[in-house]
């Protein structure tokens, strides 16, 4: 087969760069150690004797976390995608987080294949919620349940009060949907979203690191962990009215104006930093999500 170039970058295109493969992608490697979990990750290595050609940014200008002494993680810490993991041995080949491929890359459509990564050293601990527990009533049948979760490094911790999310789940009614999306943030950033009301949500920053990323419409936000770059949540946009006016038509359009009002009162949060939630028991891809408001993303 001829060798294919695929080219990637993270979402708000401050880092694009191009890797060539000897051969089409078929296959990708899952790892369910705490970090890859949190983001979703698609690993791929980079083929032997090569080297990926950096468009545009630099690698420097890239965010950097570190779990453990063997791989540094490398995100956007504008739009927090976590493009790729550099090794600590300079021996060992890079990591690239397929998901931020543009075509003719299907995520979905790869062989998954899984690593054992959770039982490898260091272990994660899990950290206490330290806010204000969430006190609103699930919008979904079941008794409610309290879940705790945290991005990786600890800084920012979450309290979610909801039914069960496990099997018990009816992916046909709206109030039990987790979701994960395919429009082109979430695909990059590997978003599993549930959709609860604000008072179901409580997100603990003691020390400012939650950053936010908001783009085309401005009808969300969405926030992560400054220093991990870990997604946590989906909020309604904080802009007001005056701000809106001044948005180009996408965002101010009667879709873009229906979609803030049906999001006005949730918090919708990535299920991926819930401890002890199993995500296989969760709703899988659902396709065409971006085209439920009008707008194309361009590929950088």
């Amino acid at each position: 087969m001829a060798p294919i170039t695929y080219r990637a970058n993270c979402h708000c295109g401050k880092f694009v760069y191009e890797a060539t493969y000897p051969e089409p992608l078929t296959k990708a490697y899952i790892c369910n150690c705490s970090i890859c979990d949190r983001k979703g990750y698609v690993h791929s290595f980079l083929p032997d004797g090569t080297d990926i050609n950096i468009v545009r940014g630099s690698l420097d200008d890239l965010q950097s976390y570190k779990f453990g002494d063997k791989f540094d993680h490398k995100f956007c810490g504008d739009c927090a995608s976590p493009v790729l993991i550099v090794p600590t041995d300079p021996a060992k080949t890079l990591a690239l987080n397929v998901r931020c491929f543009q075509g003719p890359v299907d995520v979905w459509a790869l062989e998954q294949v899984p690593f054992d990564g959770r039982s490898l050293n260091p272990q994660f601990e899990e950290r206490p919620f330290t806010g204000t527990e969430p006190t609103g009533e699930p919008l979904g049948g079941g008794p409610p349940t309290m879940y705790y979760g945290s991005c990786h490094c600890g800084a920012v911790r979450v309290a979610l009060r909801c039914q069960p999310l496990d099997d018990t789940l009816d992916p046909t009614k709206q109030s039990d949907r987790v979701i994960e999306c395919d429009c082109s943030i979430c695909q990059r950033n590997g978003y599993r979203w549930f959709y609860p009301k604000a008072d179901q949500v409580a997100v603990h920053d003691p020390e400012g690191v939650l950053k936010y990323y908001a783009f085309g419409k401005f009808v969300n936000r969405k926030s992560f962990c400054g220093r991990c770059g870990v997604p946590i949540s989906n909020l309604p946009s904080d802009l007001t009215d005056e701000q809106i006016a001044q948005l180009p038509e996408i965002g101010r359009n009667e879709h873009s104006m229906a979609w803030r009002k049906r999001i006005a009162n949730t918090s919708a949060i990535n299920t991926r930093v819930l401890y002890g939630v199993d995500l296989s028991k969760q709703s899988a891809k659902e396709g065409n999500r971006h085209k439920l408001i009008p707008g194309e993303y361009i590929n950088p």
